[in-house]
């Protein structure tokens, strides 16, 4: 996670979600000494509406809007990270199609969540294949709080724990805070402590400075419970898992997290 291994990525709308996607895109490319390059998908030509300005109006029509609305989206990532190396533009097409176009590999795409609202609905459950299904890069969709604890590894069983745990790990020591791990509500109690022990043998590693713990256990294991397991972290590093035909929506556990968790979810390929 150091610079010129690729951008971060962040789809931005004129909304207060995509705002707050900007601000922590802006903090983390400071983080890691990455540029930052922001993206509004530009849709109105696709149904073939004019967005030429009026003529004898400056600074009329679409096109000028969408233009200013990415100038006002830098704006906001310089004055969360005056640091931060900036670009910014506007691209023809649908949400989901103009993020996968831009992406380059090892770029990292942030977007804003409204729960399961307009962009989620967009790539979650889909007739297309959904963004967390088709992007090569890692994906982050900014919620809830986003400023403290530790950093949540999500561990659901399958092998790529220590991948999770590995990038939780790097992102606790950027943070400068602590990993805890965070079981499904599949994973049996008796197991919790193998887990444990497993993920701080995996961060001892590299990250030794790291402190390693685990979520609080609770008898329910419903969804709302593995979320409210979550509750108090800064951010939750689970594998971006897919299901169905041709790999067209997001795993039931995914869908839980990004439409009801309280802080950011990064998704990594694994």
């Amino acid at each position: 996670m150091t610079g010129g291994i690729g951008r971060i990525i962040v789809g931005i709308g004129d909304t207060e979600e995509a705002d707050k996607a900007i601000r922590w895109a802006a903090r983390h490319a400071v983080l890691t000494g990455r540029p930052l390059h922001l993206v509004h998908a530009f849709v109105w030509p696709l149904m073939g509406v004019d967005v030429d300005p009026v003529p004898g109006v400056s600074g009329s029509g679409l096109k000028a809007s969408a233009d200013r609305l990415v100038e006002e989206a830098i704006a906001v990532a310089r004055d969360e990270a005056p640091d931060a190396m900036v670009t910014g533009e506007v691209v023809d097409g649908r949400a989901l199609d103009v993020l996968l176009s831009v992406q380059r590999p090892n770029d990292t795409i942030v977007v804003g969540s409204r729960g399961l609202g307009r962009f989620l609905a967009l790539i979650v459950g889909s007739t297309s294949l959904a963004l967390i299904a088709r992007a090569s890069a890692n994906v982050v969709v900014v919620r809830g709080s986003i400023d403290d604890g530790p950093i949540a590894a999500f561990y659901d069983g399958q092998e790529s724990f220590e991948q999770i745990v590995t990038r939780a790990a790097r992102l606790a020591e950027l943070h400068r805070t602590s990993l805890r791990v965070y079981p499904s509500i599949a994973i049996p109690h008796a197991e919790w402590p193998r887990v444990l022990e497993e993920a701080k043998r995996i961060v001892a590693r590299h990250h030794e400075d790291v402190e390693v713990d685990m979520t609080p256990y609770t008898e329910d294991h419903s969804a709302k419970a593995l979320i409210q397991r979550a509750e108090g972290t800064r951010m939750i590093v689970a594998a971006a898992r897919t299901q169905g035909e041709e790999r067209r929506s997001a795993a039931p556990t995914t869908v839980s997290l990004l439409q009801y968790a309280h802080t950011p979810v990064w998704l990594e390929r694994v």
